[in-house]
């Protein structure tokens, strides 16, 4: 039977040779296991850094491409919509002079607003097909297809869709177009 170590022994073990060995363990071993915490350390801080800075330098050439190339856009729109609001205010003060005058009124009264559904900023005056469509109630009408079209007429003075229709029939000459005005303008009876 091999020789059991005695309760002396034991506790020399435990509380003497123990921790010393650990000790020495830790001083031959912890700078090799510090280099390698700190190496991992450094490279997912690293591995984080390049990613923030990747992001950080998409958001930053979206943002000036988007200043570069919306700023023009915005303003050609703005200018658009500050002109169209100016001619209907101009139209409704003449219109509003005329009555204040004493004189008759226009048959059909200042030209009709723009529809709620109407698209405010859908196409740039430049792109547009042809300059007399400016002047229509229903902005962007070259630009529509005849559907979006008829679904803007009803609700419209007499005076705006005769201008409709012959602006119409004058260009495109759609017949879905000239048939919903001629409905709008049958007298009901």
């Amino acid at each position: 039977m091999p020789d059991e170590p005695s309760g002396t022994d034991r506790a020399m073990e435990l509380l003497v040779y123990g921790p010393i060995g650990l000790a020495a363990y830790l001083r031959d071993t912890a700078p090799s296991f510090l280099r390698l915490f700190v190496t991992r350390g450094r490279a997912v801080l690293d591995g984080q850094r390049k990613s923030v800075e990747g992001q950080l330098g998409n958001a930053r050439a979206v943002g000036e491409f988007a200043s570069v190339q919306g700023a023009p856009q915005v303003r050609r729109a703005v200018e658009d919509a500050l002109a169209t609001a100016r001619a209907y205010t101009e139209e409704a003060i003449a219109y509003l002079g005329g009555l204040a005058a004493g004189g008759p009124p226009p048959a059909d009264g200042p030209r009709a607003a723009p529809r709620a559904d109407t698209p405010a900023f859908s196409v740039p005056p430049s792109r547009r097909h042809d300059a007399a469509a400016a002047h229509l109630a229903i902005r962007d009408y070259d630009e529509l297809s005849a559907s979006q079209v008829v679904e803007r007429l009803e609700g419209l003075p007499r005076g705006e869709l005769d201008a409709i229709r012959a602006y119409e029939a004058n260009h495109r000459g759609r017949k879905t177009v000239l048939g919903k005005i001629e409905q709008l303008q049958r007298p009901v009876g």
